[in-house]
């Protein structure tokens, strides 16, 4: 796996979906309520790919949660939204993971 080109592959899918979530929030009408948690570093590149995992990890977890508001809330088009982005939080999940020949940790249990 060429890792550099993968990464800049996901930071470029990363933006996309931080530009979908802010065209939704501007079409809500509302302002973003939640607080970036602070970035994990690292010396260690194996480390911090393992923080990237977690991290994408726990988006899937959240994805998960915001779907079920959306749909909760009538609002369809923004839960589709998310699906699409939590689909491809899942791919880049699914390459750390292979990456570290390890199994997909479970959103639900973060293991």
């Amino acid at each position: 796996m060429n890792i550099a080109a993968e990464l800049e592959t996901q930071a470029q899918e990363e933006l996309r979906h931080a530009l979908i979530i802010a065209k939704q929030i501007d079409y809500l009408g509302g302002m973003p309520a939640i607080r970036p948690k602070p970035v994990r570093t690292s010396k260690d590149a194996k480390e911090m790919l393992r923080f990237d995992l977690e991290n994408e990890t726990e988006t899937i977890r959240s994805y998960r949660e915001c779907v079920r508001q959306s749909d909760a809330l009538g609002e369809f088009a923004l839960a589709e939204h998310i699906r699409e982005i939590q689909m491809q939080e899942q791919e880049h999940q699914i390459d750390l993971a292979t990456a570290f020949g390890i199994e997909v940790p479970n959103p639900k249990t973060g293991s």
